[in-house]
This record gives structure tokens, sequence and C-alpha cells, in this order.
């Protein structure tokens, strides 16, 4: 059986695509130079990269497409949509903002999303030490930010919100070119396969 059997990874650049809030693209950072970058538009090229390298390694990726109506509106549609898709793993790609120092993979508190956020925050802080001053791993309840973009991911699907920089912090700007970004992905990608990893190990 092939290690990947069975990972279904749906990677949701959320902000993006709502039908109540068509031109939502979250935060907007200034940079240095004055040019301005979207939340949305970083979290699609990191999310892009992911989803590269999820199929890479043979997983079965779900992701926007507008076009044939596929995770778009609320949130909450497409946290059900991923359960009726069979995803085994639900990524909302979002970038932080507040001046912060860290990255931070949020879940939902008691549900298994706490193994796949803990698997994802080392590999952000590997790939960035000198950058990232931690990886904080955030337990969500209902009601607290960030929760609305999860929360209704059903069981035992294992759902994160991951905030891996903030665009900003002028000392994590740098995160917002587009190599860069491209190393976001991966790192992601390389947390969801060392969870997937130990996961067999477990259901093994």
């Amino acid at each position: 059986m092939s290690l990947v059997s069975g990972l279904r990874v749906v990677v949701d650049v959320q902000h993006l695509y709502k039908t109540d809030r068509p031109n939502d693209r979250g935060a907007v950072y200034t940079l240095a130079n004055g040019l301005k970058v979207t939340e949305a538009s970083a979290a699609l090229l990191y999310a892009q990269s992911l989803c590269q390298y999820l199929e890479a390694q043979g997983a079965a990726v779900l992701t926007n497409d507008p076009a044939h109506g596929i995770m778009v509106g609320f949130y909450s549609q497409r946290n059900r949509a991923a359960g009726a898709w069979g995803a085994t793993a639900y990524i909302a790609c979002h970038v932080n903002a507040g001046l912060g120092q860290y990255a931070a993979v949020e879940y939902m508190s008691t549900t298994v999303g706490s193994d796949l956020a803990g698997a994802i925050a080392p590999q952000l802080k590997a790939a960035f030490p000198t950058t990232l001053s931690a990886a904080k791993l955030v337990a969500l309840s209902s009601g607290q930010r960030g929760a609305s973009c999860i929360e209704r991911v059903p069981s035992p699907c294992a759902a994160v919100l991951v905030e891996p920089f903030f665009g900003d912090t002028p000392r994590h700007q740098h995160l917002l070119e587009a190599p860069n970004l491209k190393r976001v992905g991966e790192a992601i990608g390389l947390g969801v396969m060392e969870w997937w990893k130990a996961r067999r190990v477990v259901i093994v």
C-alpha cells in the first residue's frame, strides 16, 4: 500500500471566493518601497506551492476552483464540502497581521487538528529559523477569532488554520517574495506528510 494511500487534503485560500464579500482580500501590507500586497495574494501563492508539493508526494488535493463552484462561498459551506469529499486534512490558508514575530497554526480545541498543527508548526520554524521567533499552536473555541474558518469541518478530518508569518512585520516582509512563499508552502506540505506518516503508524 502506498504511503499516501487515503491522504486527501483540502487547501482552502480563504478571504477569496466569498459570495457575500466578493472583493475581500484580507489584510493589506505596505512594503518599505510603498508597494502594497494583499493577504489573499500571498496566501494564494503559498497555497499553490503546497498543492504542488502534496500532489508530487501522491496525495489527492482539492483546492479552490471558482469556475466550477468548488471551495467557494461561506467558510461553513467549504468546511462541509471538505467532509463530503472525504478529506483527511483541511488547511485554511491565511497570513497574519498585527506586527507579531511568530508563525501560528490554529485548530479547534479537543479535535484531531491538534496533531496536524503540531506537525506543521515546527516545519515553518525550521524553514525560517532566523525570521520567525517561534511557531505557536493555538487552540480555538467557538466564537473566537479564526474559529469560523474551520469549526464546521466534520470529524474525523483534521482541520487547521495556518498563519505562517505577519505580513506587516518589517522583518517578515521578505517572506512575501515569491521564492519564499514557495518555501512556506513546501514547509506546510512537509508537516502534513510528517503528520500522515505518524497517523498511519498509530492506525497500523
